[in-house]
């Protein structure tokens, strides 16, 4: 049977503007505690004027930039003096001084894949909303996944809209859990539910942890 195919005009670039904030490690431990020593000897007055250039250019690219410069300091508070008393300012002063601006579709935005929407509330008949995933590389060709949505209209008219301006990576969760229903369907899928994962998973109870799977594995 034939299929009978039409380019559509939609094309997806690259956005090079699009950034991710990632942190940054100036070099040796000499070097970072010269930045340090340096950030702690500026008058207080310094760092808020330092802090509000700095605050005002990120926060066009970033969401909640001074959570972000907070959450970079306790990563290097470390090499800071135990005792000594920082004020919130130079807090995130220094965290800010410890990131960089990460351009993730630099290179390439391409092997899209394409799912339907969850969600499909609030269109018109024939339409469907979808999900689109592209595999984005960025400068030191370090390749990434990022997402673009749109509609599928009734007259087969692709609509892709534009992406967020603003770029944040996953957190990941510690100790997630997991649903063992979905997790044994996962395991079928890969080829792996043999005898070995289902004494495992006999073990487990219907929601599981990663401690209690590593538990399982072990006894």
């Amino acid at each position: 049977m034939s299929i009978h195919l039409k380019r559509d005009a939609t094309i997806l670039k690259p956005n090079q503007s699009r950034v991710l904030l990632r942190p940054f490690n100036p070099g040796d431990s000499e070097r970072i505690d010269g930045i340090v020593g340096r950030i702690m000897l500026l008058p207080e007055v310094v760092v808020g004027a330092l802090l509000d250039g700095i605050s005002a250019e990120f926060s066009l690219r970033h969401h909640d930039i001074r959570k972000v410069f907070l959450e970079r300091f306790e990563q290097v508070r470390e090499l800071l003096l135990a005792d000594a008393e920082i004020s919130e300012e130079r807090r995130l002063l220094i965290g800010s001084y410890f990131l960089a601006e990460y351009s993730l579709e630099s290179a390439a935005l391409f092997n899209p894949s394409i799912v339907p929407d969850p969600d499909q509330t609030g269109l018109p008949p024939g339409a469907l909303r979808f999900i689109l995933s592209l595999r984005a590389t960025g400068e030191g060709h370090i390749s990434s996944i990022t997402f673009r949505s749109g509609i599928i209209h009734h007259d087969r008219r692709i609509e892709v809209f534009p992406p967020s301006g603003f770029l944040t990576e996953p957190r990941q969760v510690p100790n997630p859990l997991y649903e063992k229903a979905l997790f044994g369907r996962k395991l079928s899928e890969l080829g792996l539910a043999g005898e070995f994962a289902r004494r495992v998973m006999h073990k487990l109870g219907e929601s599981f942890s990663l401690e209690e799977l590593r538990a399982g594995l072990q006894t």
